[in-house]
């Protein structure tokens, strides 16, 4: 199928509006539109017509306004044309012209449902709410027992925050279809935002009435008093739900909750802890309210430890529950009791394999704890059950990346790349893995490819930002570039002591000594483990800023600490100073 891109469709539009311009509008001049054709008209037109819809089909956007344009000049009476150029003009910016059409085509078939639609989204798309609305008052007349125009207009109206009118249009749904669940809840919601209780209430009563059974209904009532300071009415509602079903548990956490707000923890205590042993509720509910309870424990005023006691009360009652032991999991690992948590999610694994996100939290656990054989061996089992998922692939990835192994490591990251969406943070991972391996390889402009589309993704990934002006550094070039980059990581991490050095290092390419000097001393300042690489570097940068003497006492630094140094080449510094070709 052909393309039209925007770029494109603009200058159509620009061309049509011309086209168009000689019309006669139907709105404001009814007596001149041309009412009728000629026989041998009638036939041109039709060909016509059938062509400009064949090239729209097609996405020949240009011919198909040419073709209508046609249509139009043979008989201007036409609200078909009107609506087929609307649906091209629609794919630009500018609504007016579409809007025009719109108006025209609905004036001359006023009965046309798909006419009056297209009217009304172009309304809505230029923000003419209320005239959308009248379209679709229109729409609702002519048909009654569509119940989406009702529902499309009552939410048009709640887009603008225009509740009564909303109300309005919901009032004559329910007089047509009578009492519907979703609507009244809706009206009830609606005439909270009006501070109106007694209507709301009201709304819900209609439920219960309808529904004496139903005490879910009885529970929304008692949130609608509560919600709305009416706290006696409320609690006695609640009651009657609990009176009625003794094991509801939404409504017995309900009360906690009222209870909890009043301060008044022995009655809170005592229906939670009712709630959590009672085998009548269902584990999953009383799993999402402790949830609940740990993601706003400040809002309850409670700490982490109180609500895993009420955990552990659960976890006594049902052991071998795994939603319930999953919730410890997630407990310990706020409690930052890590080989706890890495023990209950090891056995998670064991019981149900084939739970990912299960998988995903170990295997990022492993990967906390710099477990690498963990790491590999459980990637392995995970891309077992799950070979579609990026994250095991980065998890195998890495041992191997530490070990030097980058042949081994390569098949796993370009699969992971593959298998990652577009935009995504672990994309932009997989890429800087690239980069470094492809940099191991010498693959240097591949290297440098993977670096660029990391940054496009994640432009303040300090790592990427680092190693790849160290290596820009290293190799003298684009330094401008490497020093804004490394200025950046500098600034999201001031202390660091890995990006001071490489800050120091694309200076002292740059040579601006006395800079590099500086950040140089920091770097040895914040880093507990000085390598032999950074004495070296602050030797180097001595020596050229004039400190021959102290440069020598860095270089035997770098010599006794040894590492990833190459001694001979800093022996031969100290006998005979920096060369030239040493400070390239």
């Amino acid at each position: 199928m052909k393309i039209v891109r925007s770029g494109i469709i603009k200058s159509l539009l620009l061309l049509l509006l011309f086209s168009l311009s000689a019309f006669n509008s139907f709105a404001d001049k009814k007596d001149v539109v041309e009412r009728s054709m000629t026989k041998e008209q009638e036939m041109q037109f039709n060909y016509i017509f059938m062509e400009g819809l064949r090239c729209k089909i097609l996405g020949d956007f240009k011919s198909a306004i040419t073709y209508f344009d046609q249509c139009m000049k043979i008989y201007n009476g036409s609200a078909a044309v009107r609506y087929e150029l609307s649906t091209i003009l629609l794919l630009g910016e500018d609504l007016a012209l579409p809007l025009q059409l719109m108006r025209e085509a609905v004036a001359l078939e006023p009965d046309n449902i798909w006419y009056k639609l297209l009217l009304a989204n172009v309304l809505q798309r230029k923000s003419m709410i209320d005239e959308a609305c009248v379209v679709y008052d229109d729409l609702i007349t002519l048909h009654p027992d569509r119940e989406d125009f009702y529902l499309t207009e009552a939410e048009l109206y709640m887009s603008v925050e225009k509740w009564e009118k909303a109300i309005g249009v919901l009032d004559r749904h329910e007089k047509r279809f009578g009492i519907n669940e979703r609507i009244v809840i809706e009206k009830a919601k609606l005439y909270s935002q009006l501070k109106e209780v007694k209507k709301a209430s009201s709304e819900i009563i209609k439920l219960v009435k309808a529904h004496p059974d139903k005490t879910e209904y009885l529970g929304l009532l008692a949130e609608v008093y509560l919600s709305n300071n009416q706290e006696k009415k409320g609690l006695q509602t609640l009651k009657k739900v609990v009176k009625k079903e003794p094991n509801n548990g939404f409504a017995q956490l309900f009360m906690a909750d009222y209870y909890r707000s009043k301060g008044d923890t022995l009655e809170t205590d005592r229906i939670l802890k009712s709630v959590l042993v009672n085998d009548e509720i269902d584990n999953g509910l009383k799993v999402q309210y402790l949830l609940k309870l740990l993601v706003s424990q400040a809002d309850f005023n409670l700490t982490t430890e109180k609500v895993y006691a009420y955990e552990q009360i659960l976890l006594k009652r049902y052991p071998d529950d795994l939603r319930v032991r999953t919730l410890n999991a997630d407990f310990l690992k706020q409690l930052n009791r890590i080989d706890e948590c890495l023990s209950e999610l090891e056995f998670l694994i064991s019981k149900s394999p084939d739970n990912f996100s299960i998988w995903e939290e170990l295997l990022l656990l492993y990967n906390h704890l710099q477990d690498t054989a963990s790491m590999y061996e459980k990637g392995l089992e995970c891309i077992h059950y799950f070979p579609n998922e990026p994250l095991p692939y980065a998890i195998i990835s890495l041992p191997l990346l530490v070990q030097g192994k980058v042949d081994e490591a390569l098949p796993y990251l370009k699969k992971g790349l593959e298998l990652s969406e577009d935009g995504t943070v672990i994309k932009s991972q997989f890429y800087s893995y690239l980069g470094d391996c492809y940099y191991e390889q010498d693959s240097v402009e591949l290297s440098f490819k993977m670096y660029d589309e990391a940054l496009k993704i994640n432009p303040n990934d300090v790592m990427v930002l680092n190693n790849y002006s160290y290596f820009l550094a290293l190799r003298g070039e684009r330094l401008e570039d490497a020093e804004k980059m490394i200025s950046k990581a500098v600034s999201m991490a001031p202390d660091n002591a890995t990006f001071l050095d490489t800050y120091a290092w694309v200076l002292f390419k740059r040579k601006n000594y006395s800079l590099a000097k500086f950040y140089m001393r920091s770097a040895l300042e914040n880093d507990k483990d000085i390598s032999g690489v950074m004495y070296e570097h602050y030797g180097d940068i001595l020596y050229m800023d004039g400190d021959k003497e102290e440069a020598v006492k860095m270089w035997q630094k770098a010599v006794e600490t040894g590492g990833d140094v190459n001694v001979e080449d800093i022996v031969n510094k100290i006998k005979n100073g920096l060369l030239l070709e040493d400070e390239k």
